[in-house]
């Protein structure tokens, strides 16, 4: 709105301009009376038509920043959907992934029982021959060879045994492969559903991006009839506060935190009366022994460094990387995720706490992995590039913060 006001300021000072260099009224004759009153009329006539021309200027500026901040607010829900659609892709292919690791042990398993139960069908085969030959042979045969009659009644009955066995050995296989192939149906069709399932969410994730583009496309539309250079300094400037504000009340919070948990600790002492070793949100002064050691926050090109001149007169507070839409953006070291939602001119925000005083901010994603409270580690994946927020191309905006102020993150960054 202060945009606004300065629009206004601007057309009063017009109409200030306007009345001051409107021709003075003729001296009137003693008798032009009512020639003095025409040109009162005049005057007042031209001054209800400034007024209203900037009334009505007023009105359109009121209604174009309403549908500016009505856009903003569809392209925010668009990047959220997109953010949440991609947690959903990510997590259908860790479980699809599973599937297929479990298919591949079903498929050893399988092939190792076939090889066992051709062996006991052969097996069971090389008995019952046995048992044939067995069965031709007479008691007076063992006689004439110098035999045991007995050991003929033993000989068959061993193999009766056996052949019971293997037969047993040969269905338990069998039992088991049927398992197997149960399973195995039953895992391929669970496959199958999450590939439908998956399908159908790429579609959406695609329809999504659709309709980004189209609000983008609204928002860049509202933003150059709005838009003056002074607008976008203003703009940014706003931008900065708002990230600005947020760091102090995250920066409170914290203090706050760190507070508390300083009391527990000591009277958790007292109580123990012991070198007990209470459990710290993060150790302090880590982070400051990293500087030139940090993890690059992405693989990408530099397209804007910390200082250099951005619009007009604001200057960059980080360094915006330029990376392929969906890559990997990796926490530059260990910490406590703060802040994982949307502001406006920074889309997709991530916030990392490292102890010390000392954060790190990610930017424009596309999706952020983490929740507000969840610890990382360094290098751990925590969102993915994208063009959230006021970005045009895909790429990621990241910041290091002390004490809430901005310090040029290049010398921390590992080479």
């Amino acid at each position: 709105m202060k945009f606004s006001i300065l629009r206004a300021g601007a057309a009063a000072a017009a109409l200030a301009l306007t009345l001051a260099s409107a021709p003075a009224p003729a001296p009137a004759a003693p008798s032009g009376s009512d020639a003095t009153a025409r040109q009162k009329e005049r005057a007042e006539s031209q001054k209800a038509s400034v007024e209203k021309r900037l009334s009505d200027m007023q009105k359109q500026l009121s209604a174009r920043e309403a549908e500016s901040e009505a856009a903003n607010s569809a392209l925010k829900k668009a990047d959220q959907a997109i953010s949440e659609a991609n947690k959903k892709l990510r997590t259908l292919k860790s479980e699809r992934e599973k599937v297929e690791e479990r298919l591949k042990e079903l498929r050893g398993d399988s092939r190792e029982v076939g090889r066992s139960l051709s062996g006991a069908e052969a097996l069971l085969s090389q008995i019952v021959r046995a048992q044939y030959l067995h069965a031709q042979r007479h008691t007076w045969q063992s006689l004439i060879e110098g035999g045991n009659p007995n050991e003929l009644a033993r000989t068959s009955a061993a193999l009766g045994y056996l052949s019971v066995a293997q037969v047993r050995a040969a269905d338990a296989l069998e039992a088991e492969q049927n398992r197997i192939d149960t399973v195995s149906q039953e895992t391929r069709a669970r496959r199958a559903e999450l590939s439908k399932i998956a399908a159908e969410e790429e579609k959406n994730r695609r329809e999504l991006l659709s309709e980004k583009r189209d609000r983008q496309e609204a928002v860049k539309k509202l933003s150059r009839d709005i838009a003056t250079q002074q607008a976008a300094i203003e703009k940014l400037q706003k931008d900065q506060a708002r990230l600005e504000n947020l760091v102090s009340e995250i920066d409170s919070r914290l203090e706050k935190e760190r507070a508390a948990e300083e009391a527990e600790r000591r009277r958790e002492a007292e109580r123990r009366k012991a070198d007990a070793k209470p459990v710290a949100p993060l150790p302090a002064g880590n982070f400051a022994q990293l500087r030139g050691r940090l993890v690059r926050p992405v693989k990408g090109t530099v397209a804007a460094r910390y200082g250099t001149r951005r619009t007009g007169s604001a200057l960059w507070q980080g360094i915006l990387f330029r990376a392929p839409e969906g890559a990997d953006v990796s926490a530059c070291a260990a910490g406590r995720v703060v802040f994982s939602d949307w502001l406006r001119g920074y889309g997709n925000l991530l916030i990392i706490d490292h102890g010390g005083t000392y954060m790190s901010v990610y930017a424009n994603n596309e999706s952020v992995l983490k929740n507000v409270g969840d610890r990382v580690r360094a290098g751990e994946t925590v969102a993915t590039v994208g063009s959230s927020g006021a970005s045009d191309e895909p790429g990621l905006y990241f910041e290091i913060r002390y004490k809430g102020k901005p310090v040029n993150p290049q010398p921390w960054l590992s080479k």
